[in-house]
């Protein structure tokens, strides 16, 4: 045998003896942990590359502390703070038909740390085209529109007004008299227009006092301050023993208060139908450029929040408090806001004249 040939036999027998050789201790552990770490590594979601969020996230609120909108963010802190691990806040900041809110918002750094609760029908609308705010729907990515409420007409629980049809009759045997309050610039606000304008009566007929938010306007029909009302019925719903409803302005009627007519059933036999707008949308927005910047916390918010609306305990809770839990997604969210914008364009008029 060649030293060549020898020399090779012994390195194979070399390699199959260390192949063969039993496996240590601390060898096992290495490919124990090695194997353990590539499962986690590959059972981890999209996002958890981005350890986000690891400050306090911010809800903006363009309204007051205790309207529709206030309950609406206060509502989902608690959830979006147990699934995040941080905490979720409440601004409220008031003012402009929410034009200080909303740029506020628009103000802070688009990263995804600053979410928004506005009303982009009928709010944005008289923002754009009455204040001219310098914002416009594509500035904002709208996740989705969790409440759209209903306009109810509502009299103090003592009121001597015991019908839709006796409020009628004593406007006219009063005009200029009775008081009617509303959210200004709100769903209600257009319709207070639209209602008397099919009914032939000037605006003046009604002395109309207006507030910047739900929660003030429902304590004074309460404390007998105001003739009637016209405010969100599902945020209402809480007062019904102070407040009395007698109206709803609205396709059908309201599951809340299934007893209560509608205002066309009401006007029916006199031929006339009341057109509406939309109520108060309520939506939770984040800012548009966050899909391009950060899409993975996009993502991670836009998950966390559709299935903070999916969980039965939430939906208790909300419905408990008169607030909805809907689930529209961002393109039924937008195709609603646009319909409503076009119902809006019919009575523009409207902006200047109340």
């Amino acid at each position: 045998m060649s030293r060549i040939t020898r020399h090779s036999k012994i390195s194979a027998e070399k390699v199959r003896s260390r192949s063969q050789r039993p496996m240590t201790r601390r060898s096992f552990l290495w490919l124990s942990v090695a194997a353990a770490s590539s499962s986690r590594l590959s059972s981890m979601p999209a996002f958890a590359a981005d350890p986000w969020p690891t400050e306090p996230i911010s809800i903006i609120v363009s309204t007051t502390a205790g309207g529709g909108f206030d309950l609406m963010a206060r509502s989902l802190t608690q959830p979006l703070s147990s699934k995040f691990g941080i905490p979720v806040n409440v601004i409220d900041k008031p003012g402009g038909a929410m034009v200080i809110g909303t740029k506020y918002f628009l103000g802070q750094p688009h990263d995804g740390n600053t979410l928004l609760v506005s009303g982009p029908s009928p709010y944005w609308y008289v923002d754009i085209n009455k204040f001219h705010a310098g914002y416009k729907l594509e500035d904002f990515d709208i996740f989705n529109i969790q409440w759209t409420d209903k306009t109810g007409i509502f009299v103090p629980s003592g009121s001597s007004v015991k019908s839709f049809r006796e409020l009628v009759d004593a406007i006219k045997a009063r005009p200029g008299q009775m008081s009617c309050g509303v959210v200004r610039d709100s769903g209600e606000y257009f319709n207070f227009g639209i209602m008397l304008d099919s009914l032939k009566l000037p605006l003046s007929t009604v002395r109309l006092v207006t507030y910047e938010s739900s929660a003030p306007l429902r304590t004074a029909v309460a404390g007998n301050q105001l003739d009637f009302a016209m405010v969100s019925l599902e945020g209402s719903v809480t007062m019904l023993s102070l407040m009395r409803p007698i109206a709803v302005l609205y396709g059908s009627r309201a599951s809340l208060i299934p007893d209560v007519p509608t205002v066309n059933e009401v006007l029916k036999p006199d031929g006339i139908t009341v057109d509406f707008v939309p109520s108060s949308m309520r939506a939770l927005i984040v800012h548009a450029d966050l899909r391009e910047k950060y899409p993975e916390r996009r993502a991670k918010l836009f998950d966390t929040y559709k299935k903070v609306l999916a969980d039965p305990e939430y939906i208790a809770k909300a419905n408990k408090q008169g607030i909805s839990a809907d689930w529209l997604g961002p393109e039924e969210s937008l195709a609603q806001i646009k319909a409503a914008y076009a119902i809006l364009d019919r009575y523009k008029e409207l902006l200047n004249k109340l």
